[in-house]
């Protein structure tokens, strides 16, 4: 009976790893090519894309699985292909960033932009971070009265130019020329635009906050409801500011809360008429949502926080008029998002 024991329990973790090595492999097909059919369209499709770099990551474990368990030439081959074809979309899209030439007398910026996630990040925290951060243009969404009142307030002799227009805000050291609050799609998020003097150049500024992608019970039978990620509301905004900044004839940064991965549909319309500064000059997935955030919102009498983000929602886009130094994401205040950075060098 010793003997017979562990046998059943090896025998039960080998099949458990075949049942594994199989469904996940089945998954990952038709998730591609669901995708390539219909990419954004269907919402399944849209939270796997989400999720995707962290959802791809088990194919590491495919060619040990073929190679020890299942015991198939032609499995164990076409995982290790799958290894490499990952491995090379890692290393070319989050750990290649692309250097730039650029010379000690051109101009250059230095942006932080940042979702405090209303009353949750304290004025003393946020004054600390701009103030060891030092960046030229400061991008706030998700504010409120006590930051216009504080903050701002404290930052007045450093930031002498201001907007502060809860729930966005944008604090600068050049001179804003001009500003308006904007409605993307016509939707209640707010939005702002505003005209920099910076080198004896106007630049056109846009402080984003994108209605966020959530799950919402939706019902498919007349007694059944399920839950459903709702992500339709996005799309019109991001479409809107595309439009508006392919309009524009000045230079234009872009920073704010996109609520968006870089693998959705929306991103690839921005990158249609910007650049990423992440991509462009970081290094590694940027992942800056949801840190701290409590999983009490989904499960009630649990106070589990998740410390690990695993998502990028934010970002800092350039037009063509500029190029990336450098940009990073910053260490965490007491928002669910965490604060990202971007030296940005005018070119022309």
């Amino acid at each position: 009976m010793k003997y017979i024991l562990p046998e059943i329990i090896n025998n039960g973790l080998k099949e458990s790893a075949k049942f594994f090595a199989y469904s996940y492999s089945g998954f990952i097909i038709c998730y591609f090519i669901l995708k390539v059919m219909f990419w954004d369209r269907l919402w399944i499709i849209a939270l796997i894309t989400t999720f995707l770099p962290l959802i791809l990551f088990p194919t590491f474990l495919l060619p040990i699985i073929g190679l020890s368990i299942i015991k198939k030439r032609w499995f164990t081959i076409i995982s290790a292909i799958a290894c490499i074809f990952l491995i090379s979309w890692l290393h070319f899209k989050y750990f290649s960033p692309a250097a730039i030439n650029i010379t000690n007398s051109q101009p250059s910026i230095k942006i932080l932009s940042h979702n405090v996630s209303w009353s949750t990040t304290q004025s003393p925290t946020l004054i600390k971070l701009i103030q060891k951060q030092q960046p030229d243009i400061i991008f706030l969404q998700e504010i409120v009265q006590k930051h216009t009142k504080r903050t701002f307030t404290s930052l007045k002799a450093d930031y002498p130019y201001q907007i502060g227009t809860p729930p966005v805000g944008i604090l600068s050291k050049y001179p804003i020329v001009s500003s308006q609050i904007l409605h993307l799609a016509g939707h209640r998020e707010t939005q702002q635009r505003a005209i920099i003097k910076f080198n004896e150049q106007e630049v056109v500024i846009y402080n984003m906050q994108a209605t966020g992608p959530w799950f919402k019970r939706d019902k498919i039978l007349r007694f059944l409801k399920i839950p459903v990620y709702k992500y339709s509301r996005r799309s019109p905004e991001i479409q809107d500011l595309v439009q508006r900044v392919e309009r524009e004839t000045l230079p234009v940064i872009v920073a704010g809360d996109f609520n968006m991965t870089d693998e959705t549909q929306d991103y690839y319309r921005v990158q249609k008429v910007m650049q990423d500064s992440f991509r462009k000059s970081g290094l590694g997935f940027g992942f800056t949502w949801p840190h701290g955030w409590e999983l009490k919102l989904l499960v009630k009498r649990s106070n589990w926080r998740l410390n690990y983000p695993v998502c990028r929602i934010d970002y800092i886009w350039y037009s063509k008029h500029w190029g990336a130094k450098s940009s990073s994401v910053l260490e965490a205040t007491e928002s669910d998002h965490l604060p990202i950075a971007a030296e940005l060098i005018l070119l022309k």
